[in-house]
């Protein structure tokens, strides 16, 4: 016996359709979005020759840039049935992160009478699988319309190929976004994902949402160290607006000391026009206890801030933002291991990029 004996709902137990057309997600009739590795076999977040520049400096982001976290598919379609069918290149394995986060997807439809798009399902499968096809439509037996939805790929793991199944005669199209602003996050497991328990419940997929725009995360685990490789990377990725929350990573040392400069003079020689929110970190459970991390996240947040200001003087968008002040009151409680927000937590960090992108006249 297990849990799914006495609770079938854990099972998600949907009808399974067959007999589905079935195309790539890449496919022009999908509209993918959060990428522009397009061309990768993959769906991948840094193309290759991006991944071999920053490989002899920092091999984590190159790995972490074959994750597929903060990568969508838009689209619209009349089919009752949707289905995916996806390859993993490995299983779950992540002790901080449900599977249907690190694996998994979560599939957004729009809804008239809300006004907004609200989550239809998540995708659910045997545990130690690498492949699955999954139904994910509630609409099987209801009257046929075209609906509007977001599919959300897996945050902590690279997606080797994605296939939507509809029914045959159904049409489709993709969609983009009300605007044509494009914003970047760069950081750390936090802007990753890391501790969301499904994709749409990441900071980049909750801020895309929420204004309307296509949001790229560039969040790479336990390895942003702002080096001026990345600063290219990200310079030469067409953004209007960049947050930039690396203090969990490298302010731990000096390397946020020593790179932040080199980083954001690289990134603006290929950007000079963009708008820049510098991050210090939110607060850890951990800071209750850990003076050293406590101090260095002072320091740290005088340190971003006579940064923004010096850049500011010299001309460039450059703004501070105070991270530590974020979760108010026992903010243990906004964490699901000390260090991770939750899904309260990524939810209340969100929010605060993207008033940090409206208020220094970003998208509106």
């Amino acid at each position: 016996m297990n849990v799914f004996t006495f609770d079938p709902n854990m099972t998600g137990n949907l009808p399974f359709p067959t007999g589905l057309k079935w195309r790539s997600a890449k496919e022009p009739c999908f509209g993918l979005f959060g990428t522009d590795a397009k061309e990768e076999t993959g769906y991948y977040r840094l193309t290759s020759a991006e991944r071999d520049l920053i490989r002899p400096v920092n091999d984590g982001e190159a790995w972490f840039g074959e994750h597929s976290s903060g990568i969508c598919v838009r689209f619209e379609t009349d089919s009752s049935a949707l289905n995916v069918r996806v390859k993993l290149r490995e299983k779950f394995g992540m002790t901080n992160m449900t599977q249907i986060g690190q694996c998994g997807m979560d599939l957004y439809v729009y809804d008239e009478r809300a006004g907004e798009f609200v989550l239809h399902e998540v995708a659910r499968y045997e545990f130690d699988a690498t492949e699955y096809e999954v139904p994910l439509s509630h609409f099987l037996n209801a009257p046929k319309k075209p609906r509007k939805y977001i599919l959300h790929l897996p945050l902590y793991m690279a997606v080797e190929s994605l296939e939507i199944g509809l029914d045959p005669d159904a049409s489709v199209r993709p969609f983009g976004y009300q605007k044509s602003e494009r914003v970047g996050i760069y950081g750390t497991s936090i802007v990753h994902g890391c501790a969301a328990s499904r994709p749409g419940l990441a900071p980049a997929a909750i801020l895309s949402r929420a204004l309307n725009a296509e949001v790229l995360n560039f969040g790479f685990s336990g390895v942003a160290f702002m080096e001026k490789e990345m600063g290219a990377i990200l310079g030469k990725r067409k953004l209007d607006h960049l947050i930039v929350d690396t203090e969990p990573n490298a302010g731990v040392d000096e390397r946020l000391r020593d790179n932040a400069a080199p980083f954001l003079d690289e990134f603006f020689k290929y950007n000079p026009a963009a708008k820049v929110v510098l991050y210090s970190r939110v607060p850890f459970a951990l800071d209750y206890f850990d003076e050293y991390r406590a101090r260095m996240a002072d320091y740290y947040r005088g340190f971003l801030r006579r940064l923004a200001a010096k850049y500011r003087k010299a001309g460039r968008e450059v703004h501070f933002a105070d991270g530590f002040k974020l979760f108010k009151g026992n903010f243990g409680e906004y964490s699901t291991d000390g260090i991770h927000p939750n899904d309260v937590g990524m939810l209340a960090l969100a929010r605060s990029y993207e008033r940090e992108i409206v208020k220094f006249g970003g998208v509106k």
